[in-house]
């Protein structure tokens, strides 16, 4: 229930913007089209919260909590004043030795993510600072390979080696700003917090992303 009403928030918030827009082009007759950007970013968050069925029978927890880096990049094109829409595709990281399991799970487990989806955004364009708000819907997985007995660096059979492998569907919300370098190069910073759902239950480990990168305007 709570990702269909994100859905429903971030559609509104885009029409709202939408109508506004085009209340605009009739009074000042603006262009629809205004042009297009994409580039890559990279970022780093944090990333916590235990997924249900992620215990030993000895009743150790395996999931992991903690540091998150990766890399991706988005394309959008610019309609009308403020409306922005394209899409994303990201890739996400957690090791091991970065988390709160690094003293119990071994060397070379992992949480890896990746998604992609469509994004729609409102943004200002100011001089030389460009503001923004908006979201992303779309899809991904999440792969976790939890070696509790065992070693990445020999050819022995493991003794004790979870790999679990879940899809979701997302829903995105995100704040940023671009930065103008020149007219056609901007260095853009992102702030979000993807909520993974699957089975309608929120998927865990979550948290928040901090997004740096270039991004390039036609």
């Amino acid at each position: 229930m709570r990702h269909k009403l994100l859905y429903i928030l971030l559609w509104c918030s885009a029409m709202v913007f939408a109508q506004n827009d085009t209340t605009a082009l009739k009074k000042e007759k603006v262009r629809v089209f205004q042009g297009c950007s994409g580039g890559m970013m990279v970022h780093a968050g944090y990333l916590f919260g235990q997924p249900a069925g992620a215990i030993l029978p000895t009743g150790e927890q395996i999931s992991m909590q903690g540091l998150t880096y990766g890399l991706g990049g988005s394309m959008r094109v610019n309609l009308m004043k403020h409306l922005r829409i394209g899409c994303e595709g990201f890739s996400s990281n957690v090791k091991s030795g970065m988390t709160d399991q690094h003293d119990f799970l071994q060397k070379g487990s992992y949480i890896r993510t990746g998604w992609g989806g469509v994004i729609a955004d409102a943004c200002w364009r100011l001089e030389k600072v460009w503001p923004y708000i908006g979201g992303s819907v779309g899809g991904g997985a999440m792969r976790t390979l939890s070696i509790v007995d065992g070693s990445q660096d020999d050819w022995q059979a493991e003794g004790v080696a979870i790999l679990h492998k879940q899809g979701f569907g997302y829903v995105n919300p995100y704040v940023g700003m671009d930065y103008c370098i020149t007219k056609r190069i901007h260095a853009t910073f992102r702030l979000d917090w993807m909520l993974a759902f699957a089975n309608k239950q929120l998927v865990f480990p979550t948290g928040p992303r901090l997004y740096v990168g270039i991004m390039f305007c036609h």
